[in-house]
């Protein structure tokens, strides 16, 4: 497959205020950068849909649909009384009739509901317009800038069996695997397939591109299947010039369901 190179520069102009009002339909997949955030979800006006983000893996994919200014927020738990469901017996009655009519019925169950606790968002950002329904992988960092990036993930783009290499560093990387030799530039993408044969090891090796020497920052022997696709984060280590920190996060694909009429399937 032929690499692509996504120039990461340019997502900014695409995340800047979208205009008031404005509805965008996403498919969306989060990743968190630092530990698994639960107890969290997207808010929507009073309510939230809940989520949980991992940090080895990719999270299960949300339909979101709503407004370009997507917030994560803290959510609470909150007791409420679930209305009795109604009957056809009860169409028409008026107000007073219904009243009667309820009266000795045992008080309503209760439920629990997550609500937003109020408190500001974790992370925001601002989704880019786009016609249609668009794909995106969102990198959650609480706590730094605006705590999300936003990754275009176009199928087609980044096919099970092919790697991503997010390079975060001000400078380049080359990154080198059986297909050969790939540069990075500082803070954009690429997306290559590594030339491994399906359920086999390969070697992974990144250097730092900062003078011609190319100096080695990492080397791994990596596993590869054909129906997984990998994210490659590289950031670089604090103190220290030229070298990175390298994680992989795995997106699988979902299980298949087993067909209704099987041994195996739920009843």
């Amino acid at each position: 497959m032929k690499s692509e190179l996504t120039v990461f520069a340019a997502l900014l102009p695409l995340l800047l205020g979208a205009a008031e009002g404005t509805v965008v339909e996403a498919r969306l997949k989060f990743i968190s950068t630092t530990r698994p955030l639960v107890g969290i979800g997207i808010a929507q006006g009073k309510i939230a849909e809940g989520l949980v983000i991992p940090t080895d893996m990719f999270s299960d994919e949300i339909v979101y649909r709503g407004p370009a200014r997507l917030e994560l927020v803290e959510l609470k738990t909150v007791t409420v009384k679930q209305p009795p469901p109604a009957s056809d017996d009860d169409a028409g009655k008026d107000a007073a009739t219904s009243k009667r009519a309820t009266r000795g019925v045992k008080a309503k169950p209760l439920t629990n509901i997550a609500t937003p606790t109020g408190k500001p968002p974790l992370a925001w950002i601002d989704l880019p317009i786009a016609t249609g329904t668009q794909s995106l992988i969102l990198l959650v960092t609480p706590g730094r800038g605006n705590g999300i990036i936003a990754i275009p993930d176009v199928v087609g783009s980044f096919p099970p069996g092919s790697n991503r290499y997010l390079n975060l560093c001000p400078f380049s990387l080359v990154v080198m695997t059986p297909s050969g030799r790939q540069l990075i530039p500082a803070n954009s993408s690429a997306v290559s397939r590594p030339g491994s044969k399906d359920n086999d090891y390969y070697d992974l090796k990144f250097f730092s591109a900062i003078n011609q020497e190319g100096k080695l920052v990492f080397s791994s022997r990596t596993y590869h299947l054909d129906s997984v696709r990998k994210l490659f984060i590289l950031t670089p280590l604090p103190g220290n010039e030229g070298r990175v920190a390298v994680r992989d996060i795995e997106d699988r694909p979902a299980p298949s369901k087993a067909p209704e009429n099987s041994p195996g399937a739920p009843k």
